[in-house]
């Protein structure tokens, strides 16, 4: 029992918080550092800085007064991954800053923002267009690391390796003890065949390790690595979540609408008006969950006009209300917009009995505060947190509600508010990993590992002879000698704990176990 707490505070410290996406990572653990991971910069305060205030003209700070504006937006898009709407709002940027006759050092921070954007679209066409950035940029991009690291993931990203090494170790040579770059770096190495760096690289980083490690035994006192400790471990959980997203919602299509009438006062000609008003409704959902929404808008309007004729009540008209508040936004349209705000403000309360409602309409007014200016913004920001909340009262294991929370907390600067929501996260995520089967995780909005129990890594004399007798074992070659063996396939912690524990029986005591999500391993 007491192994099984042991464990899920591991996998509650690095699983969860993995998928949280941590502003700041512990870069002197190597264990939790992956391979070619990288984070947007902005830095627009900067931009200027290699420009002689002297040489700017009043047209130079204007335009790139504009500029910035545009380059800010840009990059909340790039940290959203949505890499094509970035670059329209990049290349508008430049424009200004073109305008603006800055330097080509003052441009590193654009094009190098730019080039990745471009690597990540997934067109093979835009691999050229990043390529030709990477090639404007210039020297200076030397001077600050964190660029020169996000410069080798883009050429990486474009197939110049030779490049991305370079940076890379320019990186490290500045600063020693900057792990991401070592792991990186290793893993392009190693990627290319060339196990011989890879290795140099592999043994540079654990010297560095050993001596960051011996510093701070000598420099700090106990109660200096305490307090250290624990402003580190408040750093690297501190979540981004995610942002609330209109186009993307589990549309409810099963309501009841006259649920708050009485039915045996309803005449003849309302109930013909109302079943019509139904199927139009019923029509107008099932476009919206195609995201046909001019299709839905134009069933959902008539529903409510016929149900309204046939004087349902007011929260009867909830549902058709809340759907076309939703297609509305959805269409990004700015007309969209306005015609959103005239169907929330007639819902009432009744609409918030159920999880699935509460939670679609605090998406939507998070939508509409968003684009939304003064009074009116502050408004439904405050109505959409109360119904994030409320749909987290109504199911606490409903993920995505807790990481919008935290993505709008993070938005206004409230960490404190953010780092609590994101605990309770961590623990509704762990209770639908350990215990709940791989369809109620998805349906949760949790993510859906695959559990695999790795056994060792053993060398062609001293593979145990029973290993190939469990169930799904794969191999993976570690070198040209030893190979590592993974045996099992679970949904849950509780099925891989409890293989786990008949595999130490067996004499396999160093196991561990191994999560993979999207493709990607996750050792624990």
């Amino acid at each position: 029992m007491k192994k099984r707490i042991i464990f899920s505070v591991t996998i509650l410290i690095i699983a969860i918080s993995l998928n949280l996406k941590a502003t700041s990572i512990d870069s002197s653990n190597t264990n939790t550092l992956i391979a070619f991971d990288w984070e947007v910069i902005s830095d627009i305060d900067k931009v200027l800085q290699h420009e002689n205030p002297k040489d700017l003209s009043k047209r130079s700070i204007d335009q790139s007064k504009r500029a910035a504006e545009h380059y800010t937006t840009a990059v909340s898009l790039m940290s959203n991954k949505e890499y094509p709407a970035a670059i329209i709002e990049f290349k508008a940027a430049m424009k200004r800053y073109k305008r603006a006759k800055l330097s080509n050092d003052a441009l590193n921070f654009i094009r190098t923002n730019m080039a990745l954007s471009y690597a990540n679209t997934g067109n093979k066409e835009d691999v050229v267009v990043s390529q030709r950035l990477l090639s404007l940029i210039t020297s200076k991009v030397h001077d600050d690391n964190k660029w020169s690291y996000n410069v080798a993931i883009a050429n990486h990203l474009v197939g110049n390796q030779d490049d991305a090494a370079t940076y890379l170790s320019s990186v490290i040579k500045k600063d020693e003890f900057n792990f991401q770059a070592y792991v990186t770096l290793e893993a392009i190495y190693r990627n290319s065949g060339n196990d011989k760096d890879a290795d140099k690289v592999q043994a540079r980083m654990q010297k560095a390790e050993d001596k960051l490690s011996q510093r701070k035994q000598k420099t700090s006192t106990k109660k200096e690595k305490t307090k250290g400790n624990k402003s580190k471990k408040e750093e690297f959980f501190i979540p981004k979540g995610e942002k609330p997203d209109v186009t993307n919602l589990k549309i409810v299509k099963t309501d009841d609408h006259l649920q708050f009438d009485k039915i045996d006062k309803i005449d003849e000609r309302s109930m013909a008006q109302i079943q019509e008003g139904i199927g139009a409704y019923n029509l107008g959902v099932k476009s919206l969950s195609k995201k046909e929404y001019k299709t839905a808008q134009n069933y959902l309007k008539d529903s409510e006009k016929r149900l309204k004729r046939a004087k349902v009540s007011e929260d009867g008209l909830n549902f058709s209300r809340g759907n076309l508040a939703i297609s509305f936004l959805a269409t990004g349209e700015k007309r969209g917009v306005s015609n959103a705000k005239r169907y929330l403000k007639y819902l009432t309360p009744k609409l918030y009995n159920t999880r699935e409602w509460t939670y679609n309409i605090a998406v939507a007014q998070y939508d509409f505060a968003s684009k939304s200016k003064g009074v009116t913004k502050e408004e439904y920001m405050k109505e959409s947190i109360k119904l994030f909340q409320k749909s987290i009262k109504q199911d606490r294991l409903f993920l995505p509600a807790y990481a919008n929370l935290i993505y709008i907390y993070k938005q206004q600067g409230e960490d404190k508010k953010a780092l609590k929501i994101a605990d309770a996260y961590k623990k509704s995520a762990l209770e639908l990993m350990t215990s709940y089967s791989k369809e109620e995780q998805i349906a949760k909005g949790g993510d859906a590992y695959i559990f695999r129990l790795n056994l060792g890594t053993f060398g062609d004399f001293d593979t145990p002879a029973d290993v190939f007798e469990e169930l799904n074992v794969i191999t993976i070659p570690i070198s040209a000698r030893n190979t590592a063996y993974l045996a099992g396939l679970f949904y849950t912690l509780d099925e891989v704990l409890e293989y786990q524990e008949k595999m130490n029986e067996k004499g396999y005591t160093n196991s561990f176990i191994v999560a993979f999500k999207d493709g990607e391993k996750f050792e624990f």
